[in-house]
């Protein structure tokens, strides 16, 4: 069997084992690299030395402008390698791993770009101080992500539906097709209460909790330019904030509050405690007054 048509067969075997969209087209696209600087040659070709030269090859090492790729960047692309040469074993295509020996070296986690706690009242402050439907739908959304920690492609994927105001309770689609819950505090409550009154008026064809201007699923891209006017309000100006920022806002305050991973990975829908690990990134006065009480 050549090359492309074992990543083929290696791609519907991700997808029978429940693997996201994202994450195989990721693998296609590692892979495909693979393929083309071995030739589609026969799988058999595939030996320790021939992945050992794909891996320090130039289109793996290094970016367009010369630069060396990031290390999660290539990390990522050895986890395919890993993974694909596993399959190749386990269907019995290869005797032999030929991946082995690959490791993959621990990325540093920088910490989370979040907003502050001044930034964060002030982009509330002024979110809510604005006039209109839109503006109003905004100020839920807003307050949804600070609370929950919610994904982007999570909450634009919520119906009405997914609302359980008496379970205190929002159901979303998570990273991986997982079907998952998160939690609604009594303020979140109360403002979806009064948010769903007015939802529930409107005249939609669609069974979305989040609506755009033509009654429409509110989608990432319009959402990510109303986030772009929720800052400009705000007067925050500060590169790197992105709407994925208040992700991260919500596991730093949380982990403020309860210094306590576990907990944060779990709100959070984290599978693995590392994952969490960004959060803690103290500054160094709370740094210092910790040990100063030791």
């Amino acid at each position: 069997m050549r090359l492309s048509e074992a990543v083929a067969a290696f791609a519907v075997h991700l997808q029978a084992n429940g693997k996201s969209p994202r994450t195989i087209d990721g693998y296609r696209r590692d892979l495909a690299m693979l393929v083309s600087f071995a030739g589609d040659a026969e799988v058999e070709s595939l030996t320790p030395d021939l992945l050992a030269r794909f891996v320090v090859s130039a289109p793996v090492s290094l970016s367009r402008d010369g630069r060396p790729k990031a290390t999660v960047t290539v990390n990522r692309l050895k986890a395919a390698l890993k993974s694909f040469s596993g399959f190749l074993v386990g269907t019995g295509l290869l005797d032999a791993d030929p991946a082995r020996a690959i490791e993959i070296r621990r990325a540093d986690r920088k910490s989370p770009n979040s907003l502050t706690d001044a930034e964060r009242k002030k982009l509330l402050r002024e979110v809510a101080a604005r006039k209109g439907p839109a503006a109003a739908r905004d100020l839920v959304i807003l307050e949804l992500f600070l609370g929950t920690g919610i994904r982007l492609s999570e909450l634009i994927g919520l119906d009405i539906a997914d609302v359980d105001l008496d379970g205190k309770r929002i159901t979303i689609r998570a990273k991986g097709g997982h079907v998952e819950t998160r939690f609604l505090n009594s303020d979140l409550r109360t403002t979806l209460r009064k948010y769903l009154r007015r939802r529930n008026e409107a005249d939609a064809q669609t069974p979305a909790l989040f609506l755009s201007r033509r009654a429409e699923r509110l989608s990432a891209r319009q959402l990510q330019d109303r986030f772009g006017q929720w800052l400009g309000w705000a007067g925050i100006d500060r590169p790197g904030l992105s709407l994925h920022s208040l992700r991260h806002t919500f596991g730093t305050r949380l982990y403020r509050k309860t210094r306590d991973l576990i907990l944060v990975g779990k709100a959070m829908g984290h599978k693995t405690v590392e994952a969490t690990r960004i959060y803690v990134h103290e500054d160094s006065e709370a740094l210092e007054e910790a040990l100063e009480s030791l």
